[in-house]
């Protein structure tokens, strides 16, 4: 039987995440870790939680929702982490244990060292709250105009994240349309996925992410090389478990509501979104007809933010 671990992901109000340094002694000594510990036998994950943090760090957990559930097999130990984000709290945090701690900016995080099974919790720490999806050209005419909308809506803050989608374009005016959206991105601080045929990333900055269509996950067999974000689609528990084992860095589920994009799909609702995001061993945007009103419901349900084309930019 798996080790069954109850982590929390805390931030603080300047955006940094809590982080504790692994004693010298004990398994995986020397990196760093989110805070948490074991859950006795029946006992759930949540109130595992608030012993843990109550006993490690001295406060009441308020408010958390499950966002990951991590089974991982090292050599000597299997593990299932259940991690809960951790939205209020009662109290000032004191480590118990003595261990070293700190805030870290979520940017830091790659440059330090973390258990393996903890590769998911840091994705889920570095990635903002809303995920922009670029409005298809309807002609190469076009391109311009929908570069300045989008760059008007990126220079008003809030979008982390941008992936750049426009199916109906050619091999050509599809990289014009990427690489305007690109400088855009660079200077207004965003990060970038192109959903778009492999072989044109070549033709693109190497640090880009790629967003995989569910034709083009189910073509994989193994991770592709990518020094950016590496994503992908799902509409449904299979999509997940191959996202995941692949594994890809975060996917997008949905449609949760009714969109125009896509009107004759069936939406799942965000009881349907909460049941897949269950099983999701990586982040879990929501997609589909939802605007900013809506991320209090997707957190709930234990998402990881929004992806939204007319919702995010309109």
């Amino acid at each position: 039987m798996p080790v069954r671990v109850a982590i929390g992901l805390l931030r603080d109000s300047a955006g940094r995440v809590l982080i504790s340094l692994r004693a010298a002694d004990v398994h995986l000594a020397g990196m760093w870790e989110f805070p948490g510990g074991k859950c006795e036998p029946g006992e759930p994950g949540r109130e595992a939680l608030q012993r843990e943090l109550r006993e490690e760090l001295g406060i009441e957990v308020l408010s958390a929702s499950e966002i990951l559930v991590i089974p991982h097999a090292y050599p000597e130990r299997s593990v299932e982490l259940r991690v809960f984000r951790v939205d209020a709290w009662q109290g000032e945090v004191t480590p118990a244990e003595g261990q070293p701690t700190r805030w870290a900016a979520p940017g830091e995080l790659l440059r330090l060292r973390f258990p393996e099974a903890s590769r998911a919790i840091v994705n889920a720490a570095r990635l903002p709250g809303f995920y922009l999806i670029s409005p298809e050209p309807r002609s190469p005419r076009e391109i311009d105009a929908e570069v300045r909308r989008i760059d008007r809506r990126l220079a008003r803050g809030g979008i982390g994240l941008l992936q750049i989608r426009a199916p109906g374009l050619e091999q050509a005016p599809f990289l014009d349309y990427a690489r305007a959206l690109l400088a855009s991105a660079e200077r207004h601080r965003a990060e970038v996925l192109v959903n778009a045929p492999g072989a044109w990333l070549d033709h693109l900055p190497p640090t880009i992410g790629w967003h995989l269509t569910e034709r083009r996950l189910r073509s994989l067999s193994s991770r592709p090389g990518c020094a950016g974000w590496l994503a992908a689609s799902v509409h449904d528990r299979e999509g997940l478990e191959r996202a995941c084992s692949l594994p890809v860095d975060f996917v997008v589920a949905g449609p949760v509501l009714r969109t125009q994009t896509h009107p004759e799909a069936e939406p799942i609702g965000f009881r349907g979104f909460a049941d897949l995001r269950a099983r999701a061993a990586c982040p879990v945007f929501a997609l589909g007809g939802l605007t900013p009103a809506h991320l209090p419901m997707v957190r709930e349900a234990g998402g990881q933010g929004i992806a939204a084309i007319r919702g995010l930019l309109d």
